[in-house]
């Protein structure tokens, strides 16, 4: 079921799946929409008998833009609590992925008592040095202002995401360069991890090329209540190649005691 509500004074659409009584909330990560999880979110509602919620976060599918000058992960905790608040949820499991993890964990800092249970998949948050594609990437951004204004934006989107792998840059919205920004320029997230009390299930693809393996053991390391679960043949997008590991893991953590 489609649905909207204003958050922020941003019309935030969402999408619900199942009638259970408890409550997950998706979030999906950086480009991403409710289509992330179009296919899991309703198997996971299903088969544990509770009700799924997937928003567009504000800038994505068919939810409203941050003010243009910029939003960072605090100010997306604080619209994810608004959200909560507007849809009258005390309670709830979290599901992230990517920069919606970016998110939860912001969240889980500030209101620990939200959160019954975590998902956290393909986790960001963890900085590593830039990989010789990404110095190219951002040394052309910064000196090319003669070329930028030659090429085509295709052709500008082509060389930043193909040529040289600066996939959220070059297909960012101009309304959603300095929210962009704004995010990468944040600290690591390791340091706030040992805070986090809630339990926490990892789930990560051997082969992500976007939040490496390293970044999940870090993870686990981390946090104090947490296991990790690696599907050796996956890559970022776990969500959507590997829907039954998913369910039967998600399944299985929600059940735990």
């Amino acid at each position: 079921m489609n649905n909207s509500v204003t958050v922020r004074g941003i019309k935030t659409h969402f999408r619900t799946f199942g009638t259970g009584k408890g409550v997950l909330i998706f979030l999906h990560g950086w480009g991403g929409s409710v289509e992330s999880f179009e296919r899991l979110a309703p198997r996971i509602a299903k088969k544990n008998k509770i009700t799924a919620i997937v928003p567009d976060l504000p800038g994505f599918g068919a939810s409203g833009n941050p003010p243009l000058s910029g939003w960072d992960t605090h100010e997306y905790e604080k619209w994810l609590e608004e959200f909560l608040t507007a849809l009258n949820i005390k309670q709830a499991h979290l599901y992230g992925h990517s920069f919606g993890c970016r998110v939860i964990v912001r969240f889980l800092l500030k209101h620990p008592e939200y959160a019954q249970k975590v998902i956290l998949t393909g986790a960001a948050g963890i900085k590593w040095p830039p990989s010789w594609r990404q110095k190219v990437s951002l040394w052309i951004s910064k000196h090319f202002r003669t070329a930028k204004k030659i090429l085509t934006g295709k052709i500008q989107k082509f060389i930043l995401c193909k040529v040289f792998g600066a996939r959220d840059w070059g297909n960012v919205s101009p309304e959603l360069k300095n929210t962009l920004k704004k995010v990468l320029d944040e600290e690591d997230v390791r340091h706030l991890l040992p805070s986090i009390t809630t339990p926490v299930l990892l789930i990560w693809g051997a082969h992500d090329t976007i939040t490496p393996l390293r970044s999940a053991r870090i993870f686990e390391a981390q946090l104090p209540h947490s296991k990790l679960r690696i599907l050796p043949e996956g890559k970022h997008g776990i969500h959507r190649t590997h829907e039954e590991k998913m369910v039967q893991y998600v399944t299985k953590f929600l059940h735990e005691k």
